[in-house]
């Protein structure tokens, strides 16, 4: 038996697309709240979704947690190769980015941990080779800009991520500051 989830479809309606978004996004929240070791049932229950269902479309907690991570990396992926598009310009829309992109990581270690634990799975590693592509196709475009420093890289931005959240754990709210101090060191035109 199966409980639907407040507010949404019982989980034998959805198809099998809906079934693993549900689970993807309960996977997310269950690991925020209760961090990796969170175990699968919670994931189960949080998804209005049984045990079983759960591993009939994740084997393994492992690969829960690679498709969590790879739908992630193919999000900054896709943020990216838009922000290179948009209107605003590069440095305008890179800076937009790494605000949108490090307020979605406050309190949510997540994404950084589990990729940490997957590094050397083959589908991660080609999730965040593509992303990475798209993020340095977006600094090239900074740089040619001039705004961007010419020589920053994809590495200073997960620096940036990196201490983002670790401002946040020091002191709540700090992770602002810290993204505005490392947005100026990537700026030629800082303060």
């Amino acid at each position: 038996m199966t409980i639907p989830v407040a507010g949404g479809t019982c989980w034998s309606e959805l198809d099998a697309a809906g079934k693993r978004a549900r689970l993807l996004r309960a996977a997310g929240e269950v690991f925020a709240r209760s961090g990796l070791g969170a175990p699968m049932p919670e994931v189960a229950a949080a998804a209005g979704a049984g045990i079983g269902s759960v591993y009939r479309q994740f084997p393994s907690k492992r690969t829960l947690l690679a498709a969590l991570v790879i739908e992630r990396l193919e999000q900054a992926r896709e943020d990216a190769g838009a922000a290179v598009l948009s209107p605003v310009g590069p440095w305008a829309a890179l800076v937009a980015l790494l605000w949108d992109h490090a307020e979605r990581q406050v309190g949510d270690d997540v994404f950084a941990e589990a990729l940490a634990c997957l590094s050397t799975d083959s589908e991660v590693e080609d999730a965040r080779a593509a992303t990475t592509t798209a993020w340095e196709r977006l600094l090239e475009a900074g740089r040619a800009e001039g705004r961007l420093r010419p020589d920053a890289t994809t590495d200073d931005l997960r620096l940036l991520f990196a201490a983002t959240r670790a401002a946040g754990r020091v002191e709540p709210g700090a992770w602002r500051r810290m993204l505005e101090l490392g947005i100026d060191a990537l700026d030629t035109q800082a303060r």
